[in-house]
């Protein structure tokens, strides 16, 4: 059976192949890859901050960032 933090650990990546795959399709439904995307980093960058993986804390956050700027631009 998978933990806690193992299963927490694989639907922030789950989140980010589904984003990643619908910003690759490029299809009208692409503007939902941002939120998607948003939930995953936030996920994943509140994780390593718990984690004092500072590296992936950085760059999740600012991912992160980015999607919450992709979000103001498609919606």
């Amino acid at each position: 059976m998978i933990n806690n933090k193992k299963f927490q650990d694989w639907a922030s990546v789950i989140l980010l192949m589904i984003g990643a795959s619908l910003l690759a399709l490029n299809i009208p439904e692409t503007k939902w890859a941002f939120p998607i995307l948003c939930v995953g980093r936030g996920w994943l960058s509140y994780l390593m901050y718990v984690r004092k993986d500072w590296p992936l804390f950085i760059s999740n956050f600012s991912f992160f960032i980015i999607d919450v700027f992709g979000i103001f631009r498609w919606f």
